[in-house]
């Protein structure tokens, strides 16, 4: 099969297309032919080398296809069923093995579509961010850094389904406010002066949560626009900048909580209850409740190109790899 190799940690550049051994199928795993793969930042996280992973290897998280092998303790597929999985890595190639627990069956109308390949990761990390990272309370205020990226593009639809307040948005560039403002949040503010309008249009409070994936100067000043008792959750760092938080004294005075979110060791650690949301999420997409927005398509071979646009902040939206 064909898949795309990292020799090396790197850059973009590192990406090599090779003819590799198909997997092979453990008892209780499902061989997946791949139709679209899902570009996440945890990807490139993995391509660098401060995630996961020992090269040569193949990243790629969230996947699309059908079902070509199922092992012999494996129940509920047919083969050629189209299915959606968050696997564990892998996803950039013809086919990936993925444990049985972590695939979902998909409706016809998902069938052949790039959307497909996100329901497993963009939009339930949402949900899970909102219900289980920080337990976000009906009328509780909200601030979410990276509004027009992947998460960014579902989290203010997945907070009006869930109930939740309307969300305040940052962008890191005035062309990404529009599309921002598409998706769902109330105001979108520009990133280098975010502070001054949260407090403004918060009458100086502040707001109750923030989420972060974007790490170092951002997190450091997102601490400013905290209310009393509010709780910022850090869920990523794609500036690869140090960690920046307040001394435990000054948390306690006013207390502000500080809370980590992965929604990959939150699977590892609560299949069933992720599981459950990656169910959610298909339906809740499948009829049009909440849009995906997959604003390019790559050839696999063009892993290296949406990677490179990926790290320049050039995206809105879902990036998604044609397979």
């Amino acid at each position: 099969m064909r898949a795309m190799v990292i020799p090396v940690h790197g850059g973009p550049e590192v990406f090599e297309l090779r003819e590799t051994p198909d997997p092979e199928c453990r008892p209780d795993q499902v061989r997946i032919g791949v139709e679209f793969a899902g570009i996440n930042f945890t990807d490139v996280r993995n391509r660098r080398g401060d995630g996961l992973g020992v090269p040569p290897m193949t990243v790629g998280i969230e996947v699309a296809g059908r079902v070509l092998e199922t092992g012999s303790e494996v129940e509920g597929f047919e083969l050629g069923e189209p299915v959606a999985a968050l696997c564990g890595g892998g996803g950039y190639a013809e086919q990936v093995i993925v444990d049985a627990q972590r695939v979902v069956a998909l409706p016809s109308s998902l069938t052949g579509d790039p959307v497909a390949a996100c329901v497993t990761g963009v939009l339930p990390s949402a949900i899970n961010l909102l219900r289980h990272g920080a337990k976000v309370r009906p009328g509780e205020s909200i601030l979410f850094h990276g509004a027009a990226g992947g998460v960014g593009s579902v989290f203010a639809q997945a907070a009006r389904h869930l109930g939740l307040a309307e969300t305040i948005g940052t962008v890191g560039r005035g062309s990404k406010i529009d599309p921002a403002l598409g998706y769902g949040y109330a105001r979108v503010l520009l990133r280098d002066r975010f502070v001054e309008g949260v407090l403004d249009l918060t009458d100086g409070r502040g707001v109750d949560v923030v989420f972060d994936p974007i790490g170092g100067d951002v997190r450091a000043r997102s601490w400013e626009v905290l209310a009393d008792f509010g709780r910022l959750v850090h869920f990523g760092n794609a500036s690869h900048e140090p960690e920046v938080v307040p001394p435990a004294d000054a948390l306690r005075a006013r207390g502000l909580g500080y809370v980590g979110y992965s929604g990959g060791q939150h699977a590892v650690r609560d299949l069933e209850t992720v599981r459950a949301s990656w169910v959610e999420a298909v339906d809740l997409v499948a009829t049009g409740q909440i849009r995906i927005d997959v604003s390019e398509v790559f050839a696999l071979e063009d892993a290296s190109a949406a990677h490179e646009m990926l790290e320049r902040g050039d995206t809105v939206g879902k990036l998604v790899l044609a397979v």
